[in-house]
This record gives structure tokens, C-alpha cells and sequence, in this order.
């Protein structure tokens, strides 16, 4: 006899379809989840898709649950309450967070902030090993290789993940006082236009353009457009350049407090503040989550929020040139 429904492979797609049900629309289920309406509509559709059934029938107005869909409800939260169990046997079997994890993160982040997090971890837990991927790599969130990938950015656009985010400091636009002699100080956000600027080299906005958005005085708003001199994705490179007033730039203040303190570089526009950043941890799925990994992701978080407070506390220490995750020169 074939049987009634087909497992699926995407376990998402199940846990987004309870959610839809039990929230009673797809706004309510967006704004509990924190997932873009759009993208949970797109997994209810590939969920019934891959079964061929009609689980939900759609109006402008209200969802209504399908009878199959209903049969289809109740067998999920079976589904997801084994998939559950399962997870809590081998937790309690650990007690402790062991084995080994695949993270990945970027360049600046790695260098940063992470290598002495990771430190304290492996200290913490010396049955955990980690092996850590340090990459800007645009798609790296859609990598499946990795039990979590960390990413620093205001939006995330992957939608085939569970996602945490986090927010940062903002960054700052600086430049040294050797280049603001020789150009004529920015007043407003257009005149930021006349000097040379650096950016990364991943993610610009589309048609391959660079901006800065900004937010001003009584709720102002402006995107501006600048045409960099440099791109690169190692904010120390950058922050050399700017040292050397070859360039203005956005960074973050983790990186430049003591710059700021002892005059080597300038905040311009003071008044303007920059488009917020977050950091992500991206993962398969929250049920899916080894101990350690979920170990690993709470360390991180915690020292995410103990650095910020150090650094608005003027606490904070940063190599200015970091040496520890540096790869070593091959000759």
C-alpha cells in the first residue's frame, strides 16, 4: 500500500508549517519566529509542493486548514517531538560538551574578537574540538558543511536556515587629520562624496555600487553613494590606509577607540550615524544543535555582550595589529 504522506527531507519546512498552524496566520507566525512572511509562505509552498496536497487554502483574509492538513499537523508534532527526544537522549548522555565542530566566520571577525573567545572555550571544554573556517565568502551561510557560520552584516538574505542575530556597535566614519587638511571638512552627508574612501569587497548593494547609509538629526535619512579607492576585506589593511589619510572609512569602534582617543584619526559627521550591524549565527536547525555547538554559540553571545558593555565603558583592549590568526608566510 503507498503510504499516505512522504517524509521530507527539509525539517523546517515541517517545523514552519506547525508554526503556521498553531500562530493562525502567516503574520502572527512571522512576527513569533522572527522569518520574513515571505520566506515562510515559500516553505509552506514547497512543503506542499513535495507532498502534492493542499495543507492550507489561502484568502486575503484568514488561513483555513485543510482537512489533510490537519491529519498532516498532528503527525508533525510527532515528528518534531522524536526529532526532540532524540536530541535530549544524547544530550544526557553528555554531560559535558564534547566532539568535534565545523564553524565558520569571517576574516575580521576571527581576528577581532573571536581568537580569544575561542580560547576561553577550549580552556572551558577540553573534550571539544574545533575547526574553524575563516572566510568572507558571500554564500558561506548556505553551506551545509558547517554546524553554525557566524556573519557580521544589518541583513541577512539566505532564508534556508535558523538564524539568532545580535546587535552591534555601529561603525564610524573616520579619517585622519592629514586628509581632512587637504579636503575641505564634510558638513553634510554630500560632501562626503569629494574624498577617497575603502569599502569590502563582498555583498555592495546591488548593480555592483558602493553606499553609505546614514541617519541624521530629527529623523533624517540619506544614502550616499561614494566610489572607493580601496576595497578590501581586512579592516586592519583599512585602517592603515586611513592612518595614512588615504582614505575614509566606516569602522568599527572596537577597532579604533584608542585612535579616536589620542587623535589619530577623526570622527566625521558625529552628528550621522551609520546603518546598523548585527552579528548571525546561522544554523541548520535549533533542534539540531549538538551540545557543544550550542555551548560554543552561547559563549560567543555572552562575550559579544560583556565586550560591548566593556568597550561603551572604555574597558575594552583590541590588538591594533593582530597577530594570532594570521596565517604563517610560505616560502
Amino acid at each position: 500500500m503507498k503510504p499516505s504522506f512522504v517524509i521530507v527531507n527539509d525539517l523546517n519546512n515541517i517545523r514552519y508549517f506547525a508554526n503556521i498552524v498553531e500562530a493562525g496566520s502567516l503574520t502572527r507566525a512571522s512576527a513569533a519566529l522572527g522569518v520574513a512572511k515571505s520566506m515562510l509562505s515559500q516553505h509552506l509552498k514547497d512543503l506542499e509542493e513535495e507532498l502534492g496536497v493542499q495543507l492550507i487554502k489561502r484568502t486575503s483574509r484568514r488561513l483555513e486548514v485543510t482537512q489533510v492538513g490537519k491529519r498532516y499537523y498532528a503527525q508533525c508534532l510527532v515528528i518534531l517531538a522524536e526529532v526532540s527526544g532524540a536530541a535530549a537522549i544524547a544530550d544526557k548522555v553528555r554531560t559535558q560538551p564534547r566532539g568535534k565542530l565545523s564553524i565558520a566566520c569571517p576574516l575580521n571577525l576571527a581576528q577581532a574578537f573571536l581568537a580569544p573567545v575561542l580560547m576561553s572555550f577550549l580552556r572551558k571544554y577540553p573534550d571539544v574540538q574545533v575547526a574553524m573556517d575563516v572566510t568572507n565568502r558571500a554564500d558561506a551561510a548556505n553551506d551545509h558543511a558547517y554546524d553554525f557560520i557566524l556573519h557580521i552584516g544589518p541583513r541577512l538574505t539566505s532564508s534556508t536556515r535558523v538564524r539568532s542575530s545580535f546587535r552591534l556597535d555601529r561603525e564610524i566614519l573616520v579619517a585622519s587629520p592629514t586628509l581632512l587638511a587637504r579636503a575641505r571638512l564634510p558638513e553634510t552627508p554630500s560632501d562626503l562624496k569629494s574624498l577617497p574612501s575603502a569599502a569590502g569587497q563582498v555583498e555592495p548593494d546591488p548593480g555592483g555600487r558602493y553606499f553609505w547609509h546614514l541617519s541624521g538629526p530629527l529623523g533624517k535619512r540619506q544614502r550616499v553613494q561614494h566610489f572607493p579607492r580601496l576595497l578590501a576585506e581586512d579592516l586592519w589593511v583599512i585602517r592603515e590606509c586611513a592612518l595614512a589619510g588615504c582614505v575614509l572609512a566606516a569602522l568599527p569602534p572596537i577597532v579604533i577607540r584608542s585612535d579616536l582617543e589620542e587623535g589619530r584619526l577623526v570622527q566625521v559627521l558625529p552628528e550621522w550615524t551609520l546603518q546598523e550591524q548585527k552579528l548571525h549565527v546561522i544554523y541548520p536547525s535549533r533542534q539540531g544543535l549538538t551540545l557543544a555547538a550550542r555551548s560554543l554559540i552561547d559563549f560567543i553571545v555572552d562575550h559579544v555582550r560583556t565586550g560591548l558593555r566593556n568597550l561603551q565603558d572604555g574597558t575594552l583592549e583590541v590588538q591594533t595589529r593582530p597577530s594570532a590568526t594570521r596565517q604563517p608566510s610560505h616560502r
